[in-house]
């Protein structure tokens, strides 16, 4: 893919291919920065290499047989930006969960809404079977996530308290949804 400005940074958004296997280097740096930074994600231990191949094979696994998309950003060779939509399984293979984590110095620039603009499109046109809806969970003080997601058409459907675990404390998750 081409180059793309964001604020004054050059980067490349981007499918995985098989070759970005010998740089699984790359994404155990960027997830765990994520990790230290205590960034509002699921994952809450750093990621071992051996974590990192295994991911990358799932996803790679996944965008062979069409039930995920997994698109990554760089800013020369760094990983930077990470979102996938994976297709649920049996009754639910009609939705695609979401999911997206941006680097800190990088958010904030309209990467994350790129990225989500470019995943979705791809989810149209590269899964099978094509996602009826988008379903996304987002912890309820990262209020940033949610202005975004609502810019992005997604729409709150439930709040389930104290589900995620932040900084010692227990935090509501809001389920979100987009038709498409």
């Amino acid at each position: 893919m081409e180059a793309k400005t964001f604020g004054d940074k050059k980067i490349i958004v981007r499918t995985l291919k098989n070759s970005d296997l010998k740089n699984a280097k790359r994404w155990m740096k960027y997830i765990n920065d994520l990790i230290v930074e205590d960034a509002k994600l699921l994952m809450c231990g750093k990621a071992t290499m051996k974590d990192e191949i295994a991911f990358l094979n799932k996803m790679l696994k996944g965008m062979k047989i069409k039930n995920l998309i997994y698109l990554f950003a760089e800013d020369g060779d760094r990983v930077i930006a990470g979102a996938t939509i994976e297709l649920g399984r049996m009754r639910r293979n009609h939705i695609g969960g979401f999911g997206i984590a941006v680097s800190s110095g990088y958010r904030g620039i309209g990467l994350g809404k790129h990225l989500m603009a470019e995943i979705i499109k791809l989810a149209k046109t590269d899964l099978n079977p094509k996602p009826k809806m988008i379903e996304l969970s987002v912890y309820a003080n990262n209020k940033p996530a949610i202005g975004l997601y609502k810019k992005m058409g997604f729409k709150q459907v439930a709040k389930l308290p104290k589900q995620m675990q932040w900084k010692g404390k227990l935090v509501d998750e809001f389920v979100m949804i987009k038709y498409l």
